[in-house]
């Protein structure tokens, strides 16, 4: 926690040393209602992310209700907060929770987990997919690179998306295959191997109990898609008061493409990255640079740090709440 806030407070004075004339300029044209607006429509992203959570609990006869899930997403999104890149500290400290709250084993906590994020991220790859490989191949067509390296570099960065994306699907669609290989073969000796046969077991067998369910399937997905397409539709009203001609398919492809770049196991939470492709890629589409540094450290707030702060806020009420009731 303490690194990413002075990798923040790092930023902040940078950039406020490069050109706080026009940054200071640039912010003065976001208007509060704007600001307010999308703090809540992130408001209504965490709690359909929320919903997604319980839904896949439910399918998995997990029993926890609404209310406790928030205050395990909150507990998880405080430590995603912490850990770099792709989130796998928030991961297990949900899957740790579940199993407390739930009263269920480890493997049943961890196959929720898995769930969610099977359709999350095959969710998100699929529209990074096409997002952020126009993204590239737009800017490229502007760069000194010939049509081979353009053409190269985006097959390339199709590849290991589609190669993910396959991934997915074949997981999603076949559990039976994996289920009727899996079984037979012969249980490891080793206890750490024993309980990985057993979460990978139970996250099939959930699965196949899902797909059985083709109208909770298609609103799984759905949902998943609806949480990750708000995410383009924040990051363009953000930038309206700059340029009110701008379009929604480059502003999104270069959200979505910072966002790939968090991911990547370098700082906590992705900062850094997120803030230095966010903004190059929209000074690639014509924002000045003031403009650009504006739109990202706000809506990095607005999608990270509001988030942060208010799911510490939920997790004290929560537990303070608890004790009381105690």
């Amino acid at each position: 926690m303490l690194l990413a806030v002075l990798l923040t407070l790092l930023l902040i004075v940078t950039l406020w040393r490069f050109d706080g004339g026009n940054i200071l300029h640039s912010a003065r044209q976001i208007p509060l209602w704007l600001g307010l607006l999308l703090a809540g429509l992130q408001t209504i992203s965490q709690l359909l992310v929320n919903t997604l959570w319980h839904q896949i609990a439910k399918l998995t006869h997990t029993s926890i209700s609404f209310r406790q899930m928030l205050y395990v997403n909150c507990q998880g999104a405080v430590v995603d907060a912490i850990t770099p890149g792709v989130k796998f500290g928030g991961e297990v400290t949900r899957a740790v929770q579940i199993s407390r709250m739930a009263n269920c084993s480890g493997e049943q906590a961890a196959a929720v987990v898995a769930l969610q994020k099977l359709f999350s991220l095959s969710s998100l790859f699929f529209i990074i997919l096409f997002a952020a490989g126009f993204l590239i191949g737009e800017i490229f067509s502007l760069s000194s690179l010939s049509s081979l390296q353009m053409r190269s570099l985006q097959f390339l960065f199709y590849g290991i998306l589609l190669s993910l994306l396959a991934l997915f699907i074949c997981i999603l669609l076949a559990p039976h295959s994996i289920l009727a290989y899996l079984q037979p073969r012969k249980i490891s000796r080793f206890a750490w191997a024993r309980r990985a046969r057993n979460f990978l077991i139970t996250f099939l067998e959930h699965l196949a109990a899902i797909r059985k369910n083709t109208k909770k399937l298609v609103t799984l997905l759905l949902l998943s898609f609806l949480i990750w397409l708000m995410y383009p539709v924040k990051l363009y009203l953000l930038t309206m008061p700059f340029a009110p001609d701008a379009s929604i398919v480059h502003i999104g492809a270069a959200g979505f493409t910072a966002y790939m770049v968090a991911m990547l196991p370098v700082f906590p939470g992705g900062l850094g990255g997120f803030e230095g492709t966010l903004s190059g890629l929209l000074a690639a589409l014509g924002f000045a640079i003031s403009d650009a540094i504006v739109i990202t450290v706000l809506f990095r707030f607005i999608t990270f740090w509001l988030v942060m702060l208010a799911s510490v806020g939920f997790v004290a009420v929560y537990n303070f709440g608890r004790l009381h009731n105690e």
